[in-house]
C-alpha cells in the first residue's frame, strides 16, 4: 500500500515480491565461548522497509558485521538473489549490493560534498590524470538529486545539517548506478530533531520507490508504524518475534525486546543507604542543564556512591561526560563540583578540581601509540618530575606498581598499549585517572568491547573506589553491569532524568522496561 498523503503508513503493509533479495538461514556466532547469535533467520524482500529491533547487545550489531563482511558466521547460510554470499569477504558483501549508512556516517567535514562522494572511488580524469571537474559535478548533482538533496556540490560537508548529511551518505552509497540492492540503516533518527525525521523518511521512501530495499535499525519503537513493512525482534541472539509492522504494537514489542524473564544478577557489595541516615556531600550536580541532546537535566552524585545513567540512543546519556570533557558546550543550567559552580568545562578543569572523566571506547582508538607506562602516568606527571626532568626510574616504578595492583596483564608495562586486550587497555584507562585520587569520577560505556572476566574485574575497581569514598557516575548501555555495581540508576528520556531506580527495581528487566517508555515530553 502507498504511503498516506501525510507520509504516515496506517494500515498494512507495501506488496512485495514472495522471493526474496536477501535470505539468512539459522545463522550463528560466538566470541570467546559467548554466543552473540544463535539460529538467526531473516530475509528482506524487493521493495520493502524492514525493522530489525531489540535491546543493546541482542546481537542486532553482530549480525549486521556478519552481513557486511567484517566478521565471519560460525553457521548458517546467507543468500542474495539466490547466489551464496562469502562470509567474513566485505567486498562480497559490496558486490552484493549490501549497503550500510552507519550512525557515524564517515563523513569528512573539512571535504566538499563532491569530495565525500568520491571517497574510495576513482575520479574521472583526462589524458594526463587530469579531473573533469564539469563531469564530476554534474554526476554529483545526479546522484544529489535522487536523494532530494540540493546543494551545490562544492560546498563542505560540515556546513550541512544533520539530515542533509544522512542525504549525502545515502547518495554515496547508490552512486554506482545499479549496484545497490539493499541499504541497511543504523539509527538513522538518534541524532536529528522531530522536524527532520519526516524529511529522512521521505528520502526512504525514495530509495524503496526505485526499487531498492531497506533495512531500518532503531530503537525508536514509535517510529516503526511511520516507515516500516516487518519487523524482526532480537533478544539474546535470538529471533523473537518476525512478522508484518501492524502485528507489533508498543506493548508487545517492549515485551519482545525486554523479555518477560529477563535475567536478574547480584548485584554484589552495594550498600543502600539506611532509611532516615545523613547523606553523604554532594559531589557532582546538574541543575537544568541543556546542551547537545540534553534538556533541563537535574541529578545528584553523591561521595561514596556509584550512580549508572542509561537510555537509549539519542536520549542524551552520553552527553553528560562529553559535555563535562567540554566537547559539547552548555547552552543552559549549572553545573557543580564539590558545591562550586564550573563555568568552564574541560579537562584542565576536571584535574584542577580533583574530577576524571573517562571517555568511551571509540575515542580511545585515536590516542598516540604510547607504552602502558605512559598511558598510566600521563594525566599528571608532576610527582614525577624533578629538576626540569622526568624520572624515569621512578616513573617505571610506580608504573608497575599500578599494573599489579590493578592486575593489568601482561606486567609489561613497557609494551604500547594497543597491544593488549581490550578488557586490559580498560583496565589501565580506569587505573590512571584512579592514580589521580580522584573525588569524582564520570565513566562512558566503561566495559564497550570487554570480555565477561575483564566486565566484572573493571566494575570491581569501581566499587572499590566507590567504598574508599569516590563518586562515581557510569554512563551505560549495558543494563547488566548497572544492576551489578551501581546504587542508583537515572533514566535519560528525551535529554531528561525521567526515572530514578534503587533497591528492588534496580533489575535488568525494569531498567530495560524504563528506557523504552514514552517520553512525557
Amino acid at each position: 500500500m502507498p504511503p498516506a498523503d501525510d507520509g504516515a503508513r496506517t494500515e498494512g503493509a507495501r506488496p512485495h515480491s514472495d522471493t526474496p533479495i536477501l535470505r539468512a538461514r539459522d545463522v550463528s556466532k560466538a566470541f570467546v565461548g559467548q554466543r552473540a547469535l544463535i539460529d538467526v533467520s531473516f530475509d528482506v524482500h524487493p521493495g520493502e522497509v524492514h525493522a530489525l529491533v531489540g535491546h543493546n547487545g541482542s546481537g542486532k550489531s553482530t549480525f549486521v558485521k556478519i552481513l557486511a563482511g567484517y566478521h565471519e558466521a560460525d553457521a548458517g547460510t546467507i543468500d542474495v538473489d539466490g547466489i551464496p554470499l562469502s562470509s567474513g569477504d566485505p567486498e562480497a558483501s559490496r558486490r552484493a549490493g549490501l549497503r550500510f549508512i552507519h550512525q557515524e556516517l564517515g563523513l569528512v567535514d573539512e571535504l566538499t560534498v563532491l569530495e565525500n562522494l568520491r571517497l574510495g572511488t576513482e575520479w574521472d580524469t583526462a589524458r594526463g590524470g587530469r579531473i573533469r571537474w564539469g563531469r564530476e559535478r554534474d554526476a554529483a548533482r545526479t546522484a544529489l538529486e535522487r536523494v532530494g538533496l540540493r546543494v551545490h556540490p562544492e560546498v563542505l560537508a560540515g556546513a550541512l545539517s544533520p539530515v542533509e548529511r544522512t542525504q549525502l551518505a545515502v547518495a554515496r552509497a547508490l552512486q554506482d548506478e545499479g549496484g545497490a540492492r539493499i541499504l541497511f540503516f543504523d539509527e538513522p533518527t538518534a541524532t536529528l530533531p522531530g522536524s527532520e525525521v519526516d524529511r529522512l523518511f521521505a528520502v526512504i521512501r525514495g530509495v524503496i520507490a526505485h526499487g531498492i530495499s531497506a533495512v531500518y535499525i532503531s530503537h525508536r519503537l514509535e517510529e516503526l508504524p511511520q516507515i516500516a513493512d516487518r519487523v524482526t525482534v532480537l533478544r539474546d541472539g535470538e529471533v523473537v518475534g518476525a512478522g508484518p509492522q501492524p502485528d507489533f504494537d508498543r506493548a508487545r514489542l517492549v515485551d519482545l525486546i525486554v523479555g518477560g524473564a529477563a535475567r536478574e544478577r547480584k548485584r554484589g557489595a552495594v550498600r543502600p543507604l539506611a532509611e532516615g541516615a545523613d547523606l553523604p556531600p554532594e559531589t557532582l550536580r546538574f541543575t537544568g542543564v541543556a546542551g547537545g541532546e540534553l534538556v533541563d537535566t537535574s541529578f545528584v552524585v553523591r561521595q561514596g556512591e556509584v550512580v549508572g545513567m542509561a537510555g537509549l540512543v539519542g536520549s542524551g546519556v552520553n552527553d553528560v561526560p562529553a559535555m563535562l570533557l567540554g566537547r559539547i558546550d552548555k547552552t543552559g543550567g549549572d553545573v557543580h563540583i564539590e558545591s562550586d559552580a564550573v563555568a568552564e568545562l574541560g579537562p584542565r578543569t576536571l584535574l584542577a578540581r580533583h574530577a576524571a572523566v573517562l571517555p568511551s571506547a571509540r575515542p580511545l582508538k585515536s590516542i598516540l601509540p604510547l607504552t602502558v607506562r605512559e598511558n598510566l602516568t600521563l594525566p599528571d606527571l608532576r610527582p614525577l618530575w624533578r629538576g626540569g626532568r622526568l624520572r624515569l626510574r621512578a616513573e617505571r616504578a610506580e608504573a608497575a606498581e599500578l599494573a599489579e595492583r590493578f592486575d593489568v596483564r601482561p606486567r609489561q608495562t613497557e609494551r604500547v598499549l594497543g597491544e593488549l586486550s581490550g578488557g586490559n587497555q580498560q583496565k589501565v584507562a580506569v587505573a590512571k585517572w584512579l592514580r589521580t585520587n580522584p573525588r569524582l569520577i564520570v565513566l562512558d560505556e566503561p566495559t564497550q568491547g570487554v570480555d565477561i572476566g575483564g566486565k566484572e574485574e573493571i566494575l570491581q575497581l569501581l566499587r572499590t573506589a566507590a567504598d574508599e569514598g569516590v563518586a562515581v557516575l557510569i554512563c551505560s548501555s549495558d543494563v547488566e553491569d548497572l544492576t551489578l555495581v551501581c546504587d542508583r540508576v537515572l533514566i535519560v528520556r528525551g535529554g531528561r532524568i525521567g526515572t530514578e531506580l534503587t533497591g528492588s527495581d534496580l533489575t535488568t528487566e525494569t531498567i530495560a522496561q524504563e528506557c523504552y517508555a514514552n517520553d512525557p515530553a
